[in-house]
């Protein structure tokens, strides 16, 4: 299924949280599949975001796409030997949107009745960008309709164990349900106003639906991946006690920046969620294990 997104690794350009202001291809048949590059929306769905079709011969006619023609909404990463995540272009990413070097792409079937012609596809969401990357709201994103009736592209690939093509399924690449637990980022990315940290240990507490026995097999608890994590040799356990997750995020070297605590957790199993938006407590350490402030925690809940 990866392979059916090779494709856009040609719009990696984009990973400063840029938008792309043309489709990929940038030049498509009505009901073809085309890619956009929308960004790092944080917690971009199918649910929360909308696409329109603008000709340029009939601005004031607009075409609302249908929700279903959005076939998936990915994180696409850099390998992370490659400049795009290991050089100081993915650093900045990190402080100045609290997560990795991904960029969103939006998989698009144009539909069967667009009129042939340039336009451009506007897309609102109501998921959130870090203001200091630029969001796709208000960004025209232009491609040309091309005569005659194209088809969905089905991603096709070799299934290992009989040889046999099969469709991919692009939404196995979709996030699960998560609840993200991050601090506000700082007003001012290059005098954050915190200092570096030896280990911060994070306490998540909430009821959770579901079987008592089986809720560990199911549970997950993700580090967000940063190329400042390299550096700071940022490590991560978990354990469950009860009600409470405790999470132990430790930089041997003593230089844990606030932004890289961010945790998300979430269940392989849709039995099992939290009852409520659980509540989070955080205690931070020098890298003598001295107490000392660190920044709260918020907690959303992304679907």
């Amino acid at each position: 299924m990866k392979n059916g997104l090779i494709f856009s690794i040609v719009i990696l350009f984009c990973l400063q949280g840029c938008v792309a202001v043309q489709t990929f291809p940038t030049a498509a048949r009505a009901g073809d599949t085309v890619t956009l590059a929308v960004g790092s929306a944080e917690g971009m769905t199918k649910e929360n975001t909308t696409v329109i079709y603008i000709p340029d011969a009939s601005p004031e006619s607009p075409i609302n796409i249908p929700s279903t023609n959005i076939r998936a909404i990915v994180p696409v990463y850099p390998d992370k030997r490659s400049n795009a995540w290991s050089n100081s272009i993915a650093t900045g990413i990190d402080f100045t949107t609290g997560h990795g070097a991904w960029l969103t792409v939006l998989v698009l079937d144009l539909p069967d009745a667009l009129p042939q012609g340039t336009g451009v596809l506007k897309v609102q969401t109501s998921a959130s960008y870090s203001s200091f990357s630029g969001g796709v709201n208000d960004t025209d994103i232009g491609i040309e309709i091309l005569p005659g009736v194209g088809v969905s592209n089905n991603f096709k690939y070799i299934n290992p164990s009989n040889g046999l093509a099969i469709n991919g399924e692009l939404s196995a690449l979709e996030s699960r349900p998560y609840y993200l637990f991050k601090p506000q980022l700082s007003s001012n990315v290059f005098a954050p106003g915190w200092p570096v940290y030896g280990a911060v240990e994070i306490k998540i507490s909430g009821g959770i639906s579901g079987d008592e026995s089986t809720i560990n097999a199911y549970l997950r608890v993700v580090l967000e991946d940063m190329e400042q994590n390299m550096r700071s040799h940022a490590q991560m356990d978990w354990y469950r006690d009860g009600n409470d997750i405790i999470v132990h995020i430790v930089s041997p070297k003593g230089i844990l920046n606030y932004y890289e605590v961010s945790v998300s957790v979430f269940f392989t199993n849709d039995s099992y969620s939290f009852t409520s938006l659980p509540t989070v407590t955080s205690t931070y350490y020098d890298k003598d294990g001295n107490e000392i402030e660190g920044p709260h925690l918020n907690v959303s809940y992304v679907n």
